[in-house]
């Protein structure tokens, strides 16, 4: 099978090995990975990762890049809470939270980190988007990076954190309970206290 007959068939712009199996099903599986990397090699296609492809020429979405880079994730942390508005600071890289080991990816779409989390924990996210909800992405937050944090007035208002009032205290309240980490609970509710009582967010 050429290229063009290969991109025409494939309508994913990311896709994996398996996937491409399916659609060049008439080839041995070294047969294919010698074509797939002929067309990396050729400028065609991008290497995301071992066994993840990318059109060079067709636009992906975030989403579309996430399904196939290290299904399942979504979006949590710096990247989520700067999207979110609730961080001013731009993260270097994408940061996410998936029940798989922790891995990073380096590819030409950009960096991507993925922190693991108990499968228990792995919800609150629009399966759309791949983007977590605020209050999960900020439970996470206090989850992952919470051994650095104080639970205090000073220390919030140097976190940066803004944009706290549209935030649905009740919900969090539920999730936070559900993390094995005390931490998480104690800064949860120093943050809910710091917004109700404090003008500066």
């Amino acid at each position: 099978m050429r290229f063009l007959e290969f991109q025409s068939k494939m309508k994913k712009p990311v896709f994996t090995l398996a996937e491409a199996r399916i659609v060049i099903n008439d080839r041995p599986l070294p047969s294919l990975r010698l074509a797939l990397h002929r067309w990396t090699e050729n400028g065609n296609l991008i290497s995301m990762r071992r066994g993840v492809y990318a059109f060079a020429d067709r636009p992906c979405s975030m989403p579309e890049m996430l399904a196939a880079l290290y299904p399942p994730a979504y979006i949590s942390l710096e990247s989520a809470l700067n999207q979110l508005g609730l961080l001013p600071d731009v993260p270097f890289e994408t940061t996410l939270v998936a029940p798989r080991p922790t891995r990073s990816f380096d590819t030409p779409r950009g960096r991507f980190h993925f922190h693991r989390i108990h499968q228990r924990l792995f919800f609150g996210y629009d399966p759309g988007t791949f983007l977590g909800e605020p209050e999960k992405v900020l439970l996470d937050y206090f989850y992952f990076r919470g051994a650095s944090m104080r639970d205090d007035p000073a220390f919030w208002r140097e976190s940066r954190l803004q944009n706290l009032e549209p935030l649905r205290w009740g919900k969090g309240d539920r999730w936070a309970r559900l993390y094995p980490v005390s931490r998480v609970r104690k800064l949860w509710n120093g943050l809910k206290r710091y917004a109700k009582t404090s003008r500066s967010y």
